[in-house]
């Protein structure tokens, strides 16, 4: 079984730590695509393009520096009032980094689903 998900997270993490200025993201996909804008909003990476090279497509996405951490995370439903224990489970300390959930209103940070009182499945952390 193959995630790209996954595989995404640990090449953003490993070109951070390597010091890398952009790094290529292959296979590019839709959920892909949504978790970047959520981390390109946050400030986690700079801009980002997608392109086809004929097969299964790319990201190239520019690199800030600004990432420690960064995992994907087994596809778990979590309610809202969990939601809290999942960040203090997570992430280093309260307030920093982000928990990106697929709901039944899209892919959100576990901010906005907070904010709308809806659950989801995890898919991934950064901080």
């Amino acid at each position: 079984m193959v995630n790209t998900l996954a595989d995404a997270m640990n090449m953003l993490k490993n070109a951070e730590f390597a010091k890398k200025k952009e790094v290529i993201i292959t296979p590019a996909s839709k959920l892909l695509q949504r978790v970047l804008r959520i981390f390109q909003a946050n400030a986690y990476i700079g801009e980002f393009e997608r392109y086809d090279d004929g097969r299964q497509g790319k990201f190239k996405i520019a690199l800030l520096g600004k990432i420690n951490e960064c995992k994907a995370l087994m596809r778990l439903n979590y309610k809202v009032n969990q939601l809290e224990a999942l960040e203090r489970k997570l992430l280093p300390a309260p307030g920093l980094g982000l928990i990106i959930l697929t709901t039944n209103q899209g892919i959100i940070s576990s901010k906005e689903a907070e904010e709308k009182s809806i659950g989801g499945h995890s898919l991934c952390y950064i901080y």
